[in-house]
């Protein structure tokens, strides 16, 4: 017996390409009309929860649309993400920009959505070996 596949990704669920989901929550006010996603489909690192669970909230009739959904997916995964940068922060002091890299930082709407989250210049590296020059950038001395 095989296992029903599971949509793992937004644009999965919606049924639509990741370029589709991108465009998709660039249609949608910041902020989703109060739609919000909690990101933690799998438990998360940073804080350490990792018997958390994913949320969708603040749903009502008139915001539950596939645009708020779409942008409240990308602002719920930059949000924790910049939960991590402000304890970075605490422990490390001042941070000047970020350095987008990996598969998410080709989309258009994170590219988009990401400075107001971060409240920082983004910068996004053109680079297909990410995980390596993000391990090299990370390491100490670098």
């Amino acid at each position: 017996m095989h296992a029903e596949r599971r949509p793992e990704h937004g644009h999965e669920l919606l049924r639509i390409s990741v370029d589709d989901l991108s465009r998709l929550a660039l249609r949608a006010e910041p902020g989703s009309q109060g739609l919000a996603f909690v990101p933690y489909l799998e438990g998360e690192r940073t804080p350490p929860l990792p018997d958390a669970k994913g949320e969708l909230t603040g749903m009502t009739l008139a915001n539950l649309t596939p645009a708020n959904l779409a942008r409240a997916a990308i602002e719920g995964i930059l949000w924790s993400l910049a939960y991590g940068l402000r304890t970075l922060q605490e422990h490390a002091g001042a941070v000047t920009q970020i350095l987008l890299t990996g598969g998410a930082a080709r989309s258009v709407a994170v590219q988009a959505i990401a400075p107001a989250v971060f409240g920082l210049p983004v910068r996004v590296l053109d680079v297909e070996e990410s995980v390596a020059i993000g391990a090299g950038r990370q390491a100490p001395g670098h």
